[in-house]
């Protein structure tokens, strides 16, 4: 009955979404209140949705006895991403001209930059925040070292690759490499699928609807809500990339800009909201994971996307985000290695990170 509740709740919030969307539709010029309603409720929709998903994954998880490097860094991170796979590939279908190519390539390159600055400075916040309240002995987080030394030397490596073929500008490159990065995010997942289960791991806690979630008694009721919330994200990606769309053309701001600001921020809602869960009930390498996870699987997927089906030629700015991207990676790396903990002080590096990107877009 529960469940049936909450499906109820976000299909109802997801018919309002259609019809605001028809609306928009008919108006040659919508107001920015519709606009933004519609961003809202998208947003909204894609949060719903990863609930029910993230709560899926975690009981398959439980149910299979995963460690939770792996439920982190595979089950949640995917589902997570899926938001931001979706809304290039949705922007190349639907976005009208120069505009829909330009919101894919800014969410595409916007992705694995918020996530490791952004998403990485706000659980740095939250893990001080949760020493300061006497809630942890030290601002530190307990993580599966190895796992996550695996991940973020994943990702550096793929993204040095992409900084180089973006350099060389050939098509031809460009859809080779597309190839390779397919291959290296299979790879990936069947090397993950092996991080062994560290001491005292455990799935106890549910999500942020803990009235309505629970882990289903079966495990096809498992795979059901799994796909329910998958739907439902899906269903929020498209909303969301349609009223963006139209707020670009509206307001007259470059697509590029606005997806690389605001679409990633949006769109990996799920992995900050998640993450930040599971930091707070002490589940902190699922906590890391989850990001770090999705921050190879964007690096890999979506990107091999915009290699094939777009002219991928990236111009000073994307280079940026690609270059601070990997610094920071770099930078929780090295620490890592060095002291076999994650610092939340180190983590707010990150948010140094994106001002001075975000400074960089305004000032030239």
């Amino acid at each position: 009955m529960r469940y049936i509740t909450l499906t109820s709740v976000l299909t109802l919030i997801t018919a309002t979404a259609w019809f605001l969307t028809g609306k928009a539709g008919a108006g040659a010029n919508p107001s920015y209140i519709l606009i933004i309603t519609g961003l809202v409720v998208g947003i909204m929709i894609i949060l719903g949705g990863c609930e029910l998903f993230a709560n899926g994954v975690e009981c398959f998880g439980d149910r299979f006895d995963m460690s939770h490097a792996t439920v982190g860094g595979l089950l949640a991170a995917v589902g997570t991403a899926l938001p931001e796979t979706i809304v290039p590939v949705l922007a190349l279908i639907f976005g009208k001209g120069g505009h829909g190519e330009g919101i894919a390539v800014g969410a595409i390159l916007g992705a694995p930059f918020m996530l490791s600055t952004l998403a990485m400075f706000l659980l740095g916040v939250t893990v001080i925040i949760l020493w300061i309240s006497k809630r942890r002995p030290r601002p530190t987080m307990k993580v599966n070292v190895k796992a996550l030394k695996f991940e973020l030397k994943y990702f550096i490596s793929v993204m040095l690759v992409v900084l180089l073929v973006s350099l060389v500008k050939n098509e031809t490159l460009n859809h080779a490499s597309a190839a390779v990065l397919l291959l290296a995010y299979a790879v990936f997942f069947y090397y993950s699928l092996k991080h062994e289960a560290e001491k005292g791991e455990k799935y106890t806690d549910n999500f942020h609807l803990g009235i309505f979630l629970g882990c289903p008694r079966t495990l096809r009721w498992v795979l059901i809500q799994i796909a329910v919330g998958l739907l439902f994200i899906i269903i929020g990606a498209y909303l969301f990339v349609d009223y963006l769309t139209v707020a670009s053309v509206k307001s007259g701001i470059s697509p590029l800009v606005l997806s690389l600001l605001i679409t990633p921020i949006a769109t990996e809602l799920p992995e900050k909201f998640n993450s930040i869960s599971w930091t707070l009930k002490n589940k902190d390498t699922i906590g890391i994971a989850n990001i770090t996870g999705a921050m190879v699987f964007q690096s890999t997927i979506p990107i091999s996307i915009g290699l094939l089906f777009t002219d991928w030629s990236l111009g000073s700015m994307e280079m940026l985000n690609i270059i601070f991207a990997v610094m920071m990676a770099g930078i929780i790396l090295a620490f890592v290695s060095i002291k076999k903990e994650l610092s939340g002080w180190l983590l707010l590096t990150g948010g140094v990170f994106y001002l001075l990107y975000i400074a960089r877009i305004f000032i030239y």
